[in-house]
This record gives structure tokens, sequence and C-alpha cells, in this order.
């Protein structure tokens, strides 16, 4: 007399099966939404890049120099007048903003001397940068570096910037 075997069931073997199915999927998924943190410096780079342009632009209708100015905690745009120097607190293209982690090292790089000027120590004064009032303008670097990327971002004469990867 042979036993018939229950059909109502899954094995051992098919259970342990599917585990493995969800184990793997769940890596995959998790790795996928992981923010990659060079990613995430390359669109601070370009935000720098647009909002540059337009400060320029601002510069050029108000008939008035804006500098950037640049920490290793984040940048601000201000407008001097005299001794006074205004930021754009109220704008909302041209507010402060942070950097998102903070760099560890910010330089910008004069390309027809050569010079740079770098920033290592949060402390030391920030790093100021005119933006070209004039249509034809100087070429510059940019180098952002935190504790998990780097990105260089170069600005043309015509105040167009490119981000180098």
């Amino acid at each position: 007399m042979r036993l018939a075997r229950p059909t109502g069931g899954f094995t051992l073997l098919e259970m342990m099966m599917v585990l493995v199915l969800m184990a793997i999927l769940t890596t995959v998924v998790s790795i996928s939404t992981r923010p990659d943190p060079h990613h995430a410096l390359v669109e601070q780079a370009e935000r720098v890049g647009l909002l540059m342009s337009l400060a320029s632009d601002e510069a050029r209708l108000r008939r008035e120099p804006i500098d950037w100015e640049a920490d290793l905690t984040g940048y601000r745009f201000v407008m001097a007048s005299g001794d006074d120097r205004t930021t754009f607190a109220g704008d909302d293209m041209l507010r402060e903003r942070h950097w998102d982690p903070p760099l560890t090292r910010l330089a910008v790089v004069d390309l027809a001397s050569g010079t740079a000027r770098t920033l290592v120590n949060p402390s030391a004064p920030p790093l100021r940068v005119p933006t070209g009032h004039e249509w034809v303008q100087p070429r510059w670097r940019l180098e952002l570096v935190n504790e998990l990327a780097s990105v260089t971002v170069e600005f043309d004469a015509n105040g167009h910037a490119g981000v180098i990867q």
C-alpha cells in the first residue's frame, strides 16, 4: 500500500528559493536607492554655475558689481556699494546656500595666470570671486572637494559653466 503525498503545501526547497530571491531583490533595491555622493556634488556644482550666470546678468542690469563669496560651509552672493555689503537674503535664487555635506577643500583658479586660491581651513575668511558685469569675462575654474567626492567647474569667457567630472 502506497501513501499519497499531500498536495497542499510548498517544499522546503521552494521556500528557500523564494527567500533567496527576496534577499537578492532587496539588496538590488537598496543599492540603487542609495544617494551617490559624487552625483550630489555635481548637482551643487551645476547650481553654482547657473547662479553665477544669473548673478552676472543681475550685475549688468543693476550696473553694480556682485561678488560670489564661498567658504567650506556654504556660499552667498554679495553686492558691494562703497563700504556697505548686502546679501540677497530676500531673493530666492541668489540667497545664501550651504554645501551638503560641507567641503574639505575649495579652490578658485585663474586660468589665464594659473594662480590658485585655496581654502582648506573652516575658520579662514571666504574666497571672493566677482561676477562678470562685462560681456567678456576672465576664464576661471572652481574645484569643490568633500570627504566623498570632488568636482571641477570651468567658466569660459562668456561666463558659461561646464562641470568636469
